[in-house]
């Protein structure tokens, strides 16, 4: 299990189209795909975003990635800011969140 964590500086525009994406294209694929979860974090002081995902294994990251590939390819004119970083983390502890990605309690 590990997690990868992204970071966007942006401006307000893409601010607010970087949350359009995740909201529109990252979000209903990472929901429906199990083995993943994810958080979305925004500092809206001063434009800088974390998309903070945690995948099973590398299939589920795949079919993650996969999909938002294809969702991008269906509509290349969109803006979709570009991120500043990125690393990698294997998860070592999880609360609130099962192994298999379920929420506890659901």
């Amino acid at each position: 299990m590990y997690a990868m964590v992204v970071r966007f500086e942006d401006g307000p525009q893409d601010l607010e189209d970087g949350i359009s994406h995740v909201q529109d294209e990252v979000i209903p694929v990472a929901d429906a795909t199990p083995g993943v979860a994810g958080f979305w974090l925004v500092d809206r002081q001063t434009g800088e975003r974390l998309s903070v995902m945690v995948f099973e294994d590398e299939s589920s990251a795949e079919q993650v990635f996969g999909a938002v590939g294809e969702r991008r390819a269906a509509d290349p004119e969109r803006n979709r800011p570009s991120p500043v970083g990125s690393k990698r983390y294997d998860v070592y502890g999880l609360a609130g969140i099962t192994r298999e990605g379920s929420r506890h309690g659901g």
